[in-house]
C-alpha cells in the first residue's frame, strides 16, 4: 500500500462550514468525529479560557484566538505552537470522556468500526482507526472518483441511524462537524498513526471500552497488545 501525502502543487478543494476542511483526493487524511453530547458547553467555555491564558502569558492576550491566528506580522511557529496546544486540549477533554459515552458497549463501538471499514478496498484504503467511548479517530486515503466529504456523512447517517436503533434513541447523534487534516508527510503520517494506537492508553481506558484496527494487526480491544502495533519514531 503507497500514501500519499499533501501535494501543495496538486488539485484540492475546500469546503467551508464553521470551519474549512481541505481535501485531496489521494492523499491520505487523519479524521476525528465525536459524538453531539461529547463536549458539554462548561467544557468548551473551559476550553476556551485554557487558549485566552496562554495567548496572555506569551503577550498575546489582546487578540482573540482568530486575531492570532490570521495576523500576518506574528511569527509562524508562534502560531504552530498554539495550534498544537489548542488540539492537545481539545484532545484532552474528548479523552475526559463527557456525555452517555455510548461507544463504549463493544456492540455499538463495532458498529462504527464495522461501517468505517464496510468500502475498505474498494472506495478507499484505511491504515488505522480507533473507537473511543465518545469519539473515534482514522486515517484513510479516499480513492479516484471518491470524495472524503459525502464519505464521512454516509459514515455518520449510517452508524447513527443503527445504533439509535438499538438503544432506542432519535435525534442527533454525532456533532456536525468532523475535524479532517490532510498529513504533510511520513513522520507526520507515523506520528499520527501512533496517535491512534495510544489512545486508549493515554485516555486510560480498560480492556474492551475501545476498538482499535490497523491493516496489519486487524481488531484488538486489549491494551497490552497495542505496545507492538506502535511504528519506530523517526
Amino acid at each position: 500500500m503507497t500514501w500519499n501525502f499533501f501535494d501543495p502543487n496538486a488539485d484540492w478543494g475546500q469546503r467551508e462550514r464553521n470551519r474549512p476542511h481541505r481535501d485531496q483526493p489521494g492523499a491520505v487524511t487523519f479524521i476525528t468525529a465525536r459524538l453531539a453530547d461529547s463536549m458539554p458547553r462548561e467544557v468548551i467555555l473551559r476550553w476556551e479560557r485554557e487558549q485566552a491564558k496562554y495567548l496572555a502569558k506569551n503577550r498575546f492576550g489582546h487578540r482573540t484566538v482568530e486575531a492570532f491566528l490570521s495576523d500576518p506580522a506574528i511569527d509562524p511557529a508562534a502560531k504552530t505552537r498554539f495550534r498544537k496546544l489548542r488540539n492537545q486540549l481539545w484532545q484532552r477533554s474528548l479523552d475526559d470522556c463527557h456525555g452517555e459515552c455510548v461507544l463504549k458497549t463493544p456492540i455499538n463501538a463495532k458498529i462504527v468500526a464495522d461501517t468505517l471499514l464496510h468500502f475498505d478496498a474498494d472506495r478507499y484504503d484505511v491504515d488505522s482507526l480507533v473507537v473511543m467511548p465518545n469519539h473515534w479517530h482514522l486515517l484513510v486515503q479516499m480513492r479516484v472518483g471518491h470524495l472524503l466529504g459525502p464519505q464521512v456523512e454516509s459514515w455518520q447517517r449510517f452508524s447513527a441511524r443503527r445504533i439509535n436503533q438499538r438503544i432506542g434513541k432519535s435525534g442527533v447523534f454525532w456533532q456536525a462537524e468532523p475535524f479532517d487534516h490532510v498529513v504533510r508527510g511520513p513522520n507526520q503520517f507515523t506520528y499520527l498513526r501512533n496517535y491512534i494506537a495510544e489512545n486508549p492508553k493515554k485516555a486510560n481506558l480498560p480492556d474492551g471500552q475501545f476498538l482499535f484496527w490497523n491493516r496489519e494487526a486487524g481488531f484488538v480491544s486489549e491494551r497490552s497488545k497495542l505496545s507492538s502495533i506502535l511504528s519506530p519514531r523517526g
